[in-house]
C-alpha cells in the first residue's frame, strides 16, 4: 500500500492507539487504526485529527489534532483532571428506577457541563418501571430549567422525542452502570454492537477499550457513550467552580452580603435563606456543599 494521509473523528481510543473515522477524503465508511506519537499525544474520543499511513511505519500514525472547541474531563482519586470526550454539544445524564439513581453524581455531570458552557439533558430510561420513586426529583430539575426526557428504550416509548433532542449535535452518554445507556445506544444505532466489536479489538483481537465510544447517528448527529461510573467530579479550574456549576445558587448569590460567600456558612447569605424558605432544594444545597468541601480537600 502507498503512502496515504487523511483526516477524521476518533472513535475511541485503545491503549497507544486510536480507530478514526475517516472523512471524504478515503473511502466512504472506512475505518483506520492509527498508533500515537510520543507518551505526549494525548488523545480522546471525538477528538479532530489528521493521521498518514506509511509503508516504512507498518501502519498509520496520529500527525496533528485540529483545536478542540471544548473538552469534558473529571477529577482522578488524586485530584487530578482526567480527558473523557472532546467536542460535545450536549451532555445527555441518564438515571433510571433501578438501579436507584444517584442524584448527587447527577448534579456534579450537570455542573460540569455548566462549567463548560455545554448544554444538558436528563434521560429517565425504565419509565416501564415506573417513576413513582423519582418523579419528585425529576420535578425539581425541570423548575430549575433542566431539559428532562421520559423513556422505555426496550420498548421504544419516547425515543422519538430522544431523537429529536439529538439531532443536528453530538451527544456525550453518562451514567451509573446498569441505567441502560446500552439498551438506549443499540435501540438509537441498531448497528451499535457490530461496531462496539470493531472499536474495543486492537490487532490480537483483544477488547481493550475502558473509555468513551462514538457512533453515528446521521450525517449531522453522534452519540458517545461513557463508561459507566461511580462517581464523579468536575475540575475546579475557574473561581468559585461548585457555584456556577448549580444554577440556582449562582443566580441568587447576587444577593448575598458578601461578595465572597461560600454559601457554607456566612452571615447574610441568600442562598442558604432560600433554602430554609423552600425555595431551593435542600438535597441539592447539600450536593453543592458535598462539592465545595470536595475541592477544598483536593486544593494544594
Amino acid at each position: 500500500m502507498k503512502d496515504t494521509s487523511g483526516s477524521g473523528v476518533v472513535l475511541a481510543s485503545y491503549g497507544r492507539g486510536v480507530l478514526v473515522q475517516a472523512n471524504s477524503d478515503a473511502p466512504a465508511g472506512s475505518t483506520v487504526r492509527c498508533s500515537l506519537k510520543g507518551r505526549k499525544q494525548r488523545i480522546v474520543c471525538g477528538d479532530r485529527v489528521s493521521w498518514k499511513y506509511q509503508p516504512t511505519n507498518d501502519g498509520a500514525s496520529v500527525e496533528s489534532i485540529e483545536p478542540r472547541r471544548n473538552l469534558i474531563e473529571r477529577i482522578d482519586s488524586r485530584g487530578r483532571p482526567e480527558p473523557v470526550a472532546a467536542n460535545i454539544d450536549r451532555l445527555a445524564v441518564v438515571v433510571a428506577p433501578e438501579p436507584a439513581a444517584d442524584w448527587y453524581l447527577v448534579d456534579r455531570y450537570w455542573a460540569g457541563a455548566q462549567l463548560k458552557d455545554i448544554a444538558t439533558l436528563l434521560i429517565i430510561n425504565k419509565s416501564d418501571l415506573g417513576l413513582e420513586g423519582v418523579r419528585e426529583e425529576i420535578e425539581a430539575y425541570r423548575r430549575v430549567g433542566l431539559h428532562c426526557i421520559e423513556l422505555a428504550a426496550r420498548s421504544g416509548t419516547g425515543l422519538d422525542e430522544l431523537r429529536a433532542a439529538l439531532r443536528g449535535s453530538v451527544t456525550l452518554l453518562v451514567g451509573q452502570s446498569g441505567v441502560g445507556k446500552s439498551s438506549i445506544v443499540n435501540a438509537l444505532v441498531p448497528q451499535a454492537a457490530a461496531q462496539t466489536s470493531e472499536l474495543t479489538r486492537d490487532n490480537e483481537g483483544k477488547h481493550t477499550t475502558t473509555t468513551a465510544r462514538w457512533y453515528r447517528l446521521d450525517a449531522d448527529s453522534a452519540i458517545v457513550d461513557a463508561p459507566g461510573v461511580r462517581d464523579f467530579a468536575p475540575p475546579a479550574t475557574l473561581v468559585r467552580a461548585a457555584e456556577r456549576g448549580f444554577v440556582e445558587i449562582h443566580a441568587l448569590s447576587v444577593g448575598c452580603r458578601f461578595n465572597d460567600c461560600r454559601h457554607m456558612e456566612e452571615p447574610g447569605c441568600a442562598v442558604r435563606a432560600a433554602v430554609t424558605a423552600g425555595q431551593v432544594s435542600a438535597r441539592r444545597y447539600e450536593s453543592y456543599r458535598r462539592l465545595v468541601r470536595l475541592y477544598e480537600k483536593l486544593a494544594p
